[in-house]
Parts: structure tokens; C-alpha cells; sequence
């Protein structure tokens, strides 16, 4: 028998090791509805300039997480960039960077438009308690796996990572 699935969620999360790796990006704070599409279009302006060696990212990410020292839209980060297989040298004016520590994370695919972000976040939590597992305080990532600008709006993967002990 199949679930019927509105948001093309995945119903189990897969558990991965992601690796230490380089984020080079654009952060943004206030409502993730509102500002993630801010820093998407900010991060590509800076990163259009051409410095950016484009051989090195290995995929597009979206971090997103609230942060429990600040009240109302202050909570909320995110940052749109991209993930590198070292540090972009020259590195482009404007944009920051960090390195993400390897962990663990539940992994969900989700397939089809942006617009379902608000409504899998909720479902992926709920399904990782039920998985009985421990969520740590970090970003939560969204990697995208193919792109808007060749792929129609149904059929856009996106693996929606929320991380774990």
C-alpha cells in the first residue's frame, strides 16, 4: 500500500556522515521565507564576478538554523552558498567563508518546488524523533541537486539534511 506523500518527502531518513568541507557564502537574518531568496540572489552577484574558480564546488547548499540567544527575526540565519573542495584562492570580495565540521545527519530527498521548505521541515523533524534520533545544535543544510535553471520546478531535488548525534 503507498502513503500518500504532499510534500515528495522521502519517509525514512537515511543516516550520513558528511565530511569536513568548505562553505563559501552570503549569511542573511530575519525570516528564512523572505531572506533566503536575498542571500541566493546577493551570494551570485558577489560570486559572479568572475574570481570564483567554479571547478571547485561540488555542490550548492542552503544553511538554515535559529539561533536561541536572539528573540523575534534576529533568530533566524541562513546562508545560501556553496560547498568547495578547498578555498577558492582568489576568493571573491564580499562573500565569507567557514568550514563545516564532519557529522552525522538525517538525510531526506525531497523532489519538486522550493515552496515545500516551510512545510518538509516540520514532517523531517517529526521524522526523525520517530526515527529516535538525537538532533544537535548546528545548521540544518539543504543541498541542491540540480538546478532551476535546466530542471522544471516538480522535478528539482533538493537532499534536506538535519543533523544528528
Amino acid at each position: 500500500m503507498t502513503t500518500y506523500n504532499p510534500l515528495h518527502l522521502s519517509p525514512i531518513p537515511e543516516v550520513i556522515h558528511m565530511p569536513e568541507t568548505v562553505l563559501v557564502y552570503v549569511e542573511k537574518r530575519g525570516p528564512f521565507i523572505t531572506q533566503a531568496p536575498v542571500a541566493w540572489y546577493e551570494f551570485w552577484t558577489k560570486a559572479a564576478t568572475g574570481e570564483l574558480d567554479k571547478s571547485l564546488i561540488t555542490c550548492m547548499a542552503g544553511l538554515s538554523r535559529i539561533d536561541p540567544t536572539q528573540e523575534g527575526d534576529k533568530a533566524f540565519i541562513y546562508q545560501a552558498g556553496i560547498l568547495t573542495s578547498s578555498l577558492p584562492d582568489p576568493f571573491p570580495a564580499g562573500l565569507q567563508h567557514r568550514t563545516l565540521k564532519s557529522g552525522m545527519y538525517a538525510s531526506f530527498l525531497m523532489t519538486g518546488s522550493y515552496t515545500q521548505f516551510p512545510q518538509a521541515y516540520p514532517v523531517a523533524f517529526e521524522r526523525v524523533a520517530m526515527a529516535q534520533l538525537h538532533v544537535r545544535p548546528d545548521f540544518c543544510m539543504e543541498r541542491y541537486l540540480n538546478s532551476p535553471q535546466d530542471t522544471a520546478e516538480e522535478n528539482l531535488k533538493t537532499e534536506i539534511l538535519v543533523p544528528i548525534e
